[in-house]
């Protein structure tokens, strides 16, 4: 089921599956920002990624002793448990609780939800995990939503670039053929002092680029014949992905806490990068900014 969202500038959809935003519209005339979601190419459009993001190594992972085997970007993607919770005049927002079939995979007990907001020209899409458990618990977090490119008659793939908000020098660290992260590190075609990174399909011919150590928190898609589309802010966020299939007319734009298994990676999943650890009945609150521009 579809949900729908608007204010006198945007209008949004999630679909409650996988609580994942299938629709961003400028209503002053009516462009659609998000990735069509081509299930030939690839069929999702903003998957939420909890409580990993990307692969485990060898697909299973070892918690209090235990295997499991959690699911590529984890268990709201896809899922079709999440709950319409709430809905005011700027807000939707959809539940997830654990139960004894996330339990199987993932054992711990939580209440997570996600916010999408309007405000003015941005969305807001807020995130809340609370620890519902009588221990600590553990997980990763992320967002990954894909931008329509190009998004005008007339323009190509080649004429867009992202614009970051500092200059930037940083290697992408390599996704393996398993899926996992390497300590080996590939080049960047950084432009205008390292500012502008451009966009190419060639650009994504060895998956995703992985960045852990950028100095922006904001980053623009921009035309370089149309000028600048939106921009996405990820204050408070570790790693950033981006990523497209070869032959997709998309970006995505990843904001995460935390990073697919290293290739060397012991099993355990306390010791995954970035992993956030939460007390019993605290709540760990995390958000990003898509500004219409």
């Amino acid at each position: 089921m579809d949900f729908s969202l608007h204010n006198d500038q945007l209008s949004i959809k999630i679909q409650s599956n996988g609580a994942e935003l299938k629709s961003l519209v400028k209503r002053s005339t009516g462009q659609e920002y998000m990735w069509e979601g081509d299930p030939a190419v690839w069929g999702s459009t903003a998957p939420v990624l909890f409580p990993v993001i990307g692969k485990l190594k060898d697909e299973k992972t070892r918690i209090d002793g235990r295997e499991y085997r959690i699911p590529k970007h984890g268990i709201v993607r896809n899922n079709d448990k999440l709950e319409f919770f709430s809905k005011l005049e700027d807000r939707i927002v959809f539940r997830l609780c654990s139960d004894e079939e996330s339990l199987a995979v993932y054992p711990y007990h939580f209440d997570f939800r996600i916010t999408f907001r309007l405000r003015n020209e941005h969305l807001i899409i807020y995130h809340e995990v609370m620890n519902t458990d009588d221990k600590p618990i553990f997980f990763h977090l992320g967002g990954h939503p894909a931008f329509r490119v190009p998004f005008f008659e007339g323009e190509a793939y080649e004429d867009y670039l992202l614009r970051f908000e500092h200059p930037e020098d940083s290697r992408s660290y390599r996704v393996t053929d398993q899926g996992t992260i390497s300590d080996d590190t590939r080049p960047v075609p950084w432009q205008a002092d390292g500012t502008e990174l451009p966009l190419t399909h060639d650009l994504f011919s060895e998956d995703a680029l992985v960045f852990r150590d950028l100095e922006s928190r904001s980053v623009i898609l921009e035309s370089r014949k149309s000028g600048p589309v939106l921009k996405l802010d990820y204050a408070g966020w570790t790693h950033l992905g981006i990523w497209a299939k070869t032959n997709g007319d998309f970006v995505c734009i990843e904001p995460w806490i935390g990073l697919a298994d290293h290739e060397n990676a012991d099993g355990e999943f306390t010791h995954k990068e970035g992993i956030i650890e939460l007390q019993p009945n605290e709540v760990y609150e995390m958000s990003y900014d898509i500004k219409i521009l």
